[in-house]
């Protein structure tokens, strides 16, 4: 299952104004980025990642990401697509606001901002935020060599990159659920 995003747009993030700023990244099949130092690319992946994650790319502190003129209505709206289904982030900031939404319906915000991230990342994306920078994500600035990350991170890259996270939830489950026979031997039964 692969992710097609169809664009992403801002306003009041970071040095951009009011006006929304939107970048159509379903155009071609591959999208490449370039422009001279200073043109917004750093801005665009910023804004990708809050509107996703709820964090940029870069090291900025969220309330470092508002507009420092307009100081409110700081948004992001990030739309892709998934198997089937059209998805749709709207994520802001003064006032605060996360909305998920799928094939244009919102999904019930019933649970607290941190479990609807969860669901968000585990059921939809299929993809945490370090992955984010190992696998869609390129840029050199922030880019760690996978051989050089620690070996939990490779594994949590791996596992979301093949989408076999099942593989640690056992494991997990084995460490925490079994207890050793007398004989030293395991016996898991999973029903």
């Amino acid at each position: 299952m692969s992710i097609h995003f169809k664009n992403v747009k801002w306003r009041n993030f970071l040095s951009t104004g009011n006006n929304w700023t939107t970048v159509p990244l379903d155009q071609n099949r591959s999208t490449l980025i370039v422009g001279d130092n200073g043109s917004g690319k750093s801005t665009m992946l910023d804004a990708l990642s809050f509107g996703l994650f709820g964090k940029a790319h870069r090291n900025i502190k969220k309330d470092q990401l508002i507009n420092t003129i307009n100081e409110k209505n700081m948004e992001v709206e990030v739309e892709f697509q998934v198997a089937n289904h059209s998805f749709q982030v709207v994520r802001g900031v003064k006032p605060t606001k996360f909305e998920i939404w799928q094939n244009g319906k919102m999904i019930n915000q019933s649970s607290n901002a941190r479990d609807y991230q969860k669901y968000l990342e585990q059921s939809i994306l299929k993809l945490n935020h370090k992955s984010f920078h190992q696998i869609v994500v390129l840029g050199s600035s922030s880019f760690i060599p996978f051989m050089q990350l620690p070996a939990g991170q490779r594994r949590e890259v791996i596992e979301d990159l093949l989408d076999i996270q099942i593989f640690s939830k056992m494991n997990a489950f084995l460490r925490n659920s079994c207890r050793p026979c007398e004989t030293n031997s395991r016996i898991l039964i999973i029903t």
